[in-house]
């Protein structure tokens, strides 16, 4: 080996990373104490950011392309080493690979309960946990704030501070947010959406985007658990109650209107009244008052249909009056019949004398 090819081997021509993990957030790229020569060509993929470190200082940072390395590629760097226009010789410095793809499925939660101040309950210990995910928006932020000078710094390492910042910036964000304990437990996977832009906004300082915050589960305390569905009982009892008694109104509205369909087409006022009668007098033993009303109810109805009829004969411009068949002749029974109901229901005392009277002369009449 001649002594070119020797020191061609100690510089560094090609600066890439093929990430074949899933966990990696900073890898520092091994150049075994070599030099980097001057227009070397440096590869950063997607999902990816090259940090420069002068010694221990932030240099230049490079976004995802092919990159030439040289003076006015790298101005910070430049002046950090204060090389002069045209420098060519090969140097030293630190490269670091950011990884800012999104990591997703990081899971939180709280240890302990945490104490957090409800609108209706005052101060309440929840205990809550999910899922979130994140990415590195800014490597030069996100390496002076997170990764200093480690080497290889993977998911785990960091996790649990976020974990830890996390549950603390939750606690602050419900504040914050003025949602109640009892509305969070029911919407626990929308919650996260509201809480999301609070949360984000406190670590968008150090670089990194907090993209997705999902609340599986939020846990009252027993109690105020107990408490709760002790509510959601009575409320249920209430609102079977009230759907029950709406059951009830509409049936007796139906019934009443069947009632009012079937005496529009009974065209004998009569024989209308012989049945409303009957169905009063059969239902009089199992509850008199309430049937004795409902009686004297379609009695009146009857009576009312009777004097319509009445009036619509009576009415010389009505032309309906003179195309209307006269009624049909009732049988001497019917009308014994009919007397006979009649004196029933003035001994009931649903009749005054006089309108049993009036009717009993109306009846004769026909004989």
């Amino acid at each position: 080996m001649g002594l070119f090819d020797f020191i061609k081997g100690q510089l560094v021509e090609v600066i890439e990373w093929v990430d074949d993990s899933r966990d990696t957030l900073v890898w520092k790229f091994p150049d075994k104490d070599k030099e980097i020569k001057m227009g070397a060509q440096l590869t950063v993929r997607e999902s990816q950011a090259v940090v420069f470190i002068n010694e221990g200082v932030l240099a230049d940072v490079f976004q995802p392309g092919r990159h030439e390395l040289i003076t006015r590629n790298m101005p910070i760097l430049s002046t950090l080493k204060a090389w002069k226009h045209g420098f060519n010789s090969p140097f030293k410095a630190d490269v670091y690979f950011v990884n800012t793809r999104q990591f997703t499925q990081q899971k939180w939660g709280t240890k302990q309960p945490i104490i957090v101040r409800d609108p209706e309950f005052e101060t309440v210990r929840i205990r809550s946990f999910g899922d979130f995910a994140f990415r590195i928006h800014d490597a030069g932020v996100f390496f002076k704030e997170f990764a200093g000078t480690d080497s290889h710094l993977t998911t785990d390492e960091i996790i649990e501070m976020f974990r830890t910042a996390l549950i603390t910036k939750f606690s602050a964000a419900i504040a914050k947010s003025g949602l109640s304990v009892l509305d969070m437990a029911a919407n626990a996977l929308t919650v996260g959406d509201t809480l999301l832009p609070i949360i984000a906004a406190d670590f968008t300082g150090m670089g990194i985007t907090i993209t997705k915050f999902n609340i599986e589960s939020i846990t009252l305390p027993e109690e105020l658990q107990k408490e709760l569905d002790n509510m959601s009982s009575a409320n249920m009892q209430i609102r079977t109650k009230r759907k029950e008694k709406m059951l009830d109104n509409e049936m007796e509205l139906q019934n009443m209107m069947n009632k009012v369909n079937l005496s529009q087409n009974v065209q004998d006022v009569n024989k209308f009244l012989q049945f409303q009668t009957g169905m009063g007098m059969e239902k009089t033993g199992d509850n008199p008052s309430s049937d004795m009303m409902k009686t004297m109810l379609q009695m009146n109805l009857a009576q009312q249909m009777m004097q319509n009829q009445q009036n619509l004969v009576n009415n010389p411009n009505n032309p309906a009056s003179n195309n209307t068949p006269p009624p049909a002749k009732e049988s001497r029974e019917t009308i014994m019949a009919t007397l006979k109901e009649l004196g029933e229901l003035k001994a009931a005392g649903i009749l005054t004398e006089d309108e049993f009277n009036e009717k009993k002369k109306e009846l004769l009449s026909k004989l």
